[in-house]
């Protein structure tokens, strides 16, 4: 589950572009990175929840908003495969977190009894 590279482009593509296409790719990376782990705790989770969503995804609004008409014919396709894998992704880590947030609440239900012996009185 990679993010694709950049299509080629007859000139280089902006410096903005790379940019955003390398912080995307971070960040999504070290979210697919927490779906392998088997020790993934809630507040990292939603971190990285919240930076595909707050990050990620803003950055691939912006590389579109910002191409030319002509960029955007050669852009369209990579920005649709990044936005749906992304989208898979921040899916994946709600149901890890839901999971995670059921998981701790049984646990934080589960009572101890406490042991008691009870003493046998003479009538």
């Amino acid at each position: 589950m990679d993010l694709p590279a950049l299509p080629e482009h007859e000139n280089r593509w902006p410096q903005n572009v790379y940019t955003a296409e390398g912080i995307i790719s971070n960040i999504y990376n070290a979210a697919i990175r927490i779906l392998r782990s088997n020790d993934a705790e809630p507040t990292r989770v939603a971190y990285h929840y919240d930076a595909l969503s707050t990050e990620a995804l803003p950055l691939l609004e912006a590389i579109e908003s910002d191409t030319s008409p002509a960029a955007y014919q050669l852009l369209h396709d990579w920005l649709l495969v990044c936005a749906r894998l992304i989208g898979e992704v921040a899916a994946m880590l709600k149901d890890i977190s839901g999971n995670l947030h059921v998981g701790n609440a049984e646990r934080a239900n589960v009572i101890i009894p406490e042991l008691v012996t009870l003493g046998h009185q003479q009538c």
